[in-house]
């Protein structure tokens, strides 16, 4: 059961990415999942090897995703900005903050 869980968790998670839907949140749940990889391959203070000391390719994977939601990427090229011009949003603005 949790394999299912973790393969399409990716898998939602890469598409939303992908598409720019919902990308806000799909970054913020890449970020836990980067964080969470990061330190299961820890073996303080080392992370998987003994070259890499506290930084390895998660935290700079968890750095992308912090700059695609501070940069709205959903919404520039992405299915959030066509999305946030409909009138559902427009009528319920709180729904803004999920998307770009």
């Amino acid at each position: 059961m949790l394999t299912f869980l973790v393969e399409y968790g990716h898998l939602l998670i890469g598409l939303s990415l992908l598409f720019g839907l919902m990308a806000r949140v799909s970054a913020a749940f890449g970020i836990l999942l980067m964080l969470i990889y990061w330190t299961a391959h820890m073996d303080f203070p080392y992370v998987e090897d003994h070259t890499n000391f506290l930084l390895d390719y998660h935290l700079v994977y968890a750095g992308v995703l912090v700059w695609l939601i501070r940069t709205h990427a959903g919404g520039v090229c992405g299915l959030d900005g066509w999305l946030e011009k409909h009138a559902i949003f427009i009528q319920h603005p709180r729904l803004r903050q999920f998307f770009a």
